[in-house]
């Protein structure tokens, strides 16, 4: 009797202690799910990669197949980044690895972006995305 009851008060004190399947980061803003559509040139980017971040957050990389991406991004404004890798020749430098290159033009990503998207909580939160590299 006595085990049953330290298993049981160890069961509940480890519960606790982990969380019930947050996932989030104590003090990270809340999620919210987002979809959507990225092309460049009028044409689906095949494969690739959009971020979704705000300031002092890390941002929350999504997965573009088809043109299509979706996923969850912090709720409010967030800035919004593409990415579409391109495989350069293996260097010494790095141990012979291929050095990846982003194709997208820079007006897209990094500090600089262009691109941005106010995720809302209770709502559907579907974008797109038409890049140009014109």
């Amino acid at each position: 009797m006595c085990r049953s009851c330290f298993a049981l008060c160890l069961a509940v004190a480890l519960a606790g202690l982990c969380g019930c399947g947050s996932s989030q980061p104590p003090g990270a803003p809340p999620t919210a799910k987002v979809k959507g559509t990225v092309n460049l040139n009028d044409k689906p980017i095949p494969v690739g990669e959009i971020h979704f971040g705000m300031p002092g957050v890390p941002p929350r990389v999504l997965e573009i197949k088809g043109g299509n991406f979706e996923g969850e991004a912090p709720v409010g404004k967030n800035q919004v980044e593409v990415f579409v890798y391109a495989e350069g020749p293996a260097t010494e430098k790095y141990g012979g690895t291929r050095s990846k290159t982003n194709t997208v033009p820079q007006k897209y990503w990094g500090a600089n972006t262009t691109l941005s998207a106010t995720v809302n909580t209770g709502q559907v939160n579907e974008f797109k995305f038409d890049l140009s590299a014109r």
